[in-house]
């Protein structure tokens, strides 16, 4: 790997991008489950929701990537930081946003309307494509990330925040956790609805982003062993599986949250998953396929930007051309979607290179 970038975070990113990609893969399947929409077999459900559950890690390790990656830094100029990475990330989101509504007209056979491109375009009405939603999430945290980086670099002692910090687990996670079952399956108790503004922490997308730090830079879980995170991450599928099974198998079916990043186990999940990750590879100088783990971590928001595009087009191949069953057909849509973006993106990495920065953050 180049010797400036940092091995560790590269195996990190490659494996966030391919859960995401599988996420989004098993999700054209699932999703209909999940709504009511369609039954299924015990054991499908169980690999459904198996890799759906893996799929969700993608998004908490981009996150804890970024605090990783920025909190440590110092922000002199707030204003250059915006000039520099927030302005082209803003810019990128623009581009693909319009490119995403011509694409979804044209798939979809939908009559263009200006007015809505125009809501898009300001944040005001969600995406065309579903998967952008992580666009707006992103860029009000890069707006958050030098006064976060300033608070926490300039406090000499942070334990003086471990009361917020599980403040924040409560409010962020723990209570809309329990939400998902007050609302349908145990309606005698009413759902929670803290009074809290926390509009200023971010929500839940800040915290992991701070956790991240936390585990980079404070060794914030340097206290579990190895096996204890990982008995830690079985805990928390099998209790989050055998809820959401629960509200399956009962047909409740307005809440699907405990797949969101607002579920605790998929916050316990994602965080564990990364320190692992960290202590794999921390201090590894050489790693096996490093060059495919630099190209495809180079990449990552290459193909989170293009893979659902191509997903949507070759969903529709697989409706049309094939019976094979859902067991078949994910793991197919996974492995065609994420090789055909690394494909897509090559020239853009090796040969335009300045398209390949403005359009997919190729670095």
């Amino acid at each position: 790997m180049t010797k400036s970038r940092k091995p560790w975070l590269d195996v990190v990113r490659a494996a966030a991008i391919l859960c995401v990609v599988l996420c989004h893969s098993v999700e054209a399947f699932y999703r209909p489950v999940l709504l009511g929409q369609l039954q299924v077999s015990f054991p499908l459900w169980n690999i459904e929701n198996l890799l759906f559950t893996v799929g969700r890690i993608g998004v908490p390790l981009f996150l804890a990537i970024t605090g990783a990656l920025m909190l440590p830094r110092n922000y002199p100029d707030v204003s250059a930081f915006y000039k520099k990475s927030l302005l082209p990330l803003f810019l990128t989101t623009e581009i693909w946003i319009f490119c995403n509504y011509i694409f979804y007209c044209l798939i979809e056979h939908k009559a263009f309307d200006i007015s809505r491109l125009i809501l898009e375009m300001l944040f005001l009405k969600a995406s065309s494509l579903s998967h952008m939603w992580y666009m707006p999430v992103i860029l009000g945290c890069y707006v958050a990330l030098p006064f976060i980086s300033r608070l926490l670099q300039a406090s000499t002692n942070l334990r003086q925040y471990s009361l917020l910090y599980v403040l924040g687990i409560v409010i962020f996670f723990i209570i809309p956790t329990a939400n998902v079952f007050f609302k349908e399956a145990i309606t005698v108790m009413p759902g929670l609805s803290p009074q809290f503004d926390t509009g200023l922490w971010g929500s839940c997308y800040s915290f992991y982003i701070i956790t991240g730090y936390l585990i980079s830079k404070h060794q914030l879980l340097d206290r579990f062993k190895s096996q204890s995170l990982l008995f830690g991450i079985i805990l928390a599928f099998v209790l989050n599986s055998t809820g959401q099974y629960y509200l399956y198998s009962h047909h409740y079916y307005q809440s699907t949250w405990l797949y969101w990043y607002t579920d605790f186990a998929i916050f316990l999940i994602g965080i564990f998953t990364f320190e692992l990750l960290r202590r794999r590879y921390h201090h590894k100088t050489i790693i096996k396929f490093a060059p495919v783990i630099e190209y495809i971590s180079r990449c990552s928001f290459g193909v989170y930007i293009i893979h659902k595009p191509i997903l949507v087009v070759l969903q529709k191949c697989f409706n049309h051309f094939t019976t094979a069953p859902v067991r078949i057909q994910m793991p197919a849509l996974f492995f065609a979607s994420l090789f055909s973006s690394l494909i897509l993106l090559y020239p853009f990495k090796s040969v335009w290179k300045k398209a390949g920065s403005l359009l997919f953050h190729i670095k």
